[in-house]
């Protein structure tokens, strides 16, 4: 009986199922032996998104570990460092609160919601100075006609008067801020 294929030909078959069996065999390792790398992490502002909805429905726990979480990732996010410092503030504690508002500061000075936070924390602690430097860092920011400047301006007109200094720039009178600082502050709510 004459042989069909030649030795060469048989060679590199058997060559070649064995090249596609060690091929086969690694990709069924890695899927069902090797553990799956872990899910992709999430969006940092999705992440951010996220913590503000549970700082705003009150779960200050839940919010700081978010919190805290973001800046594992990114240590010097601005936004994270500021919540931190309204959950800070909202348990009470306002040295730790002006630590994390001037944690956020140091990395973007002009971090809106920073000196707008920064600013309530010094006036609820009565640093009315602290606070008008703040503030008026805050209201150069945005145009003086913006719902939030004539609002601080009214802050920094009564920090003012209880210094006993005059405003640059009076702009009417409210208690509002030390007697009842906005609710939306107090809860975390980002300023306009």
């Amino acid at each position: 009986m004459e042989h069909r294929y030649s030795k060469k030909a048989f060679f590199f078959s058997a060559v070649g199922f064995f090249l596609g069996g060690l091929l086969v065999g690694s990709l069924l390792t890695r899927a069902f032996l090797l553990p799956a790398s872990p899910p992709p992490l999430a969006d940092i502002s999705a992440q951010l998104k996220e913590a503000h909805t549970l700082l705003d429905k009150g779960l200050i726990a839940d919010a700081e570990k978010n919190y805290q979480a973001i800046l594992g990732r990114d240590p010097g996010n601005p936004e994270a460092l500021s919540h931190l410092g309204n959950v800070a503030f909202q348990q009470g504690d306002i040295e730790r609160a002006l630590r994390f508002y001037n944690m956020a500061l140091q990395q973007d000075p002009s971090y809106a919601h920073a000196l707008w936070d920064k600013g309530t924390a010094l006036g609820a602690k009565g640093d009315d100075a602290g606070a008008i430097e703040a503030w008026e860092a805050f209201a150069r920011l945005f145009p003086p006609d913006s719902s939030d400047v004539v609002q601080v301006k009214k802050w920094i007109a009564e920090a003012h008067a209880r210094l006993g200094s005059a405003p640059k720039s009076p702009k009417g009178s409210t208690k509002q801020l030390l007697e009842k600082p906005p609710q939306s502050l107090l809860q975390g709510k980002s300023v306009k």
